[in-house]
């Protein structure tokens, strides 16, 4: 079956990243050690639950905070939350790659585990892949389910409106890719860049 839809992920795809950037970025701009940031960031879970969308920004700030035993003033929401999202670097050539598959006919979207904080910061800069519009978007924190659990995959059949075997994802993660590959897709695990590309022409999505 010819792919009628195609499912980008956002992280190591769009976009690359490095979580330790994160942490050493809380560490550096408020004055806290390494260790206690990344346990009060990812060890306890915190950012895991962001992403699945069960706290806000705000609750997410404050837990930090009260973990870190600093103040709001010390450690403003705004700015914690730019600290943890200035770690990701952009995958230029997914520009054209995207508007390739745009250009095609076939319709596409975007797949990701990920929070609004880390979302909103890559909208904010002026990269060539931040000005991509995304007809579909399936966020993990705006539908509660994360890769590789089958609601998120679930959601975004839905809104792909295509039989599962027509949709073609492309993902970092091999659990991912597993995922997608038994609920029916076409999938490949595979970064940003040239391989992207690659999986994008062994499918017949673009020349």
């Amino acid at each position: 079956m010819n792919i009628e839809f195609v499912y980008f992920d956002l992280g190591n795809v769009i976009v690359s990243f490095d979580p330790n950037i994160a942490v050493g970025n809380v560490a550096s701009r408020f004055g806290v050690d390494v260790a206690l940031a990344e346990q009060a960031i990812y060890r306890s879970g915190l950012q895991d639950r962001f992403e699945h969308g069960h706290v806000t920004g705000e609750e997410y700030a404050a837990i930090v905070r009260d973990t870190l035993a600093v103040s709001d003033v010390q450690m403003p929401t705004a700015a914690l939350l730019d600290a943890i999202s200035d770690m990701f670097k952009p995958i230029e050539s997914m520009r054209n790659t995207v508007t390739q598959v745009h250009e095609s006919g076939t319709r596409y979207g975007l797949l990701s585990n990920t929070c609004h904080a880390h979302w909103d910061w890559i909208a904010r800069q002026t990269w060539q892949v931040s000005s991509l519009k995304w007809p579909v978007r399936v966020l993990s924190c705006e539908v509660s389910s994360m890769k590789p659990d089958g609601g998120i995959y679930q959601v975004a059949e839905k809104l792909a409106g295509v039989a599962p075997e027509a949709i073609l994802f492309l993902d970092d993660k091999p659990e991912n890719v597993a995922a997608a590959i038994d609920r029916g897709w076409k999938a490949v695990q595979c970064f940003g860049g040239e391989q992207a590309v690659d999986a994008l022409k062994k499918y017949g999505v673009i020349a």
